[in-house]
């Protein structure tokens, strides 16, 4: 079985409840075939108990049954060491959500890479705040200062 590139995520929440409309953003996501969830677990972060590993039916949150339906092939490739190594940082009275996913849109396009005997050299996730930051400067680039149309 052939599988699209893979990708780790770790979402971080104030208090004990993942974000609202969280579980409708991602269950878009799935329906729509962009991605398929491979694992996901939740977790949070005490200042006496440590870090608590939450099963979806123990979440306490409207949205957990939009979540449930997505998640019918759980892997279990996540497990309590890597949610230890990945909330290390979060503070105490924090939430998270841990996703494995795989990128179904570019399966088809992995496949193909890989039968041309390609390889990925670099993929790399720039993060949203560079990107805002990078076209709030370009927005703010007076036209006399900005390239002429092709030329960068």
């Amino acid at each position: 079985m052939s599988i699209g590139p893979v990708e780790l995520l770790v979402l971080k929440f104030p208090g004990e409840r993942v974000g609202r409309n969280v579980a409708g953003s991602l269950q878009d996501l799935v329906q729509t075939g962009l991605i398929r969830v491979i694992d996901l677990v939740f977790a949070r972060k005490s200042g006496t108990n440590g870090v608590q590993v939450l099963e979806l039916h123990e979440l306490e949150d409207e949205d957990s049954g939009m979540i449930e339906p997505l998640v019918a092939d759980i892997t279990g490739f996540l497990n309590g060491d890597d949610v230890e190594k990945l909330t290390v940082a979060m503070e105490p009275g924090s939430s998270a959500a841990i996703m494995l996913f795989e990128h179904a849109w570019a399966k088809n396009f992995a496949d193909q890479v890989a039968a041309a005997h390609g390889e990925v050299v670099l993929a790399e996730r720039i993060p949203r705040a560079v990107i805002d930051e990078l076209v709030r400067a370009h927005e703010e680039e007076p036209a006399s200062m900005a390239a002429p149309a092709g030329v960068r």
